[in-house]
């Protein structure tokens, strides 16, 4: 699953969608990216990049000052060689995601990936997860069970976080179907790192929010996150 990214739908720490080959994010959640040089950047602007092989050379237009973008992702574990030959991490931030999951649940790939990018001196400090859990393949979405995600979370996801990298939770759909796979996410988890003396929970460093439709129902849906 995780060879087969979303190119329908672009995930990025809260912020509205619209489905384009590339787009700027706005996120609404306050990173810990680092500001690219420029009058107009900004941390909470940030870029997610899906390459046409057809028109690479357009590629640099994202990175062309002045620009307000600071940080980037690419639906992949390693970051995008038009981006990181031109700039380094603390310029241009890519955001590592794991956007499936193996079949196997122990297969360890994305972690030692990330690992590897650590070790080259590459600084991740973000991690996206899952992308649309809880949608079918034909619409986009990563179509993970709960248990299986929460398997995968522990195996890959949980070292990354002791390692001090921030891991967001899945990025649901928009849909009804996207909390109530959150709730069981979570359960699963949570049976999962829990011990019969103590009870423990899987813990996210920032909350990821996918919405199609207008402000009033993102704010709607917003409140429900909350309540949740």
């Amino acid at each position: 699953n995780t060879a087969r990214p979303d190119r329908s739908a672009h995930s990025t720490p809260i912020h509205i969608m619209t489905s384009l080959k590339a787009i700027v994010a706005l996120a609404a959640l306050g990173w810990s990216l680092s500001a690219a040089a420029g009058p107009l950047a900004s941390p909470k602007r940030g870029l997610a990049f899906t390459p046409n092989d057809t028109t690479r050379v357009d590629d640099t237009i994202w990175i062309t000052q002045p620009s307000c973008l600071t940080w980037y992702y690419n639906y992949k574990a390693e970051p995008e060689p038009t981006f990181s030959e031109s700039f380094s991490q603390s310029e241009f931030e890519f955001v590592p995601m794991m956007w499936g999951a193996p079949e196997d649940a122990s297969d360890t790939t994305f972690l030692e990936t990330i690992k590897g990018l650590v070790k080259k001196g590459i600084n991740i400090t973000n991690v996206l997860s899952f992308n649309e859990p809880d949608g079918p393949w034909e619409w986009g979405g990563s179509d993970i069970e709960p248990a299986h995600a929460a398997k995968v979370w522990v195996s890959n996801l949980m070292p990354l976080q002791e390692m001090g990298i921030r891991v967001g939770l899945p990025a649901t759909t928009g849909a009804p179907s996207g909390l109530v796979w959150l709730k069981s996410f979570l359960e699963e988890c949570r049976k999962l790192v829990s011990t019969e003396k103590e009870s423990r929970n899987c813990t996210y460093d920032f909350v990821t929010v996918h919405w199609y439709g207008n402000f009033e129902g993102l704010a709607s849906h917003l409140g429900e996150y909350v309540a949740t």
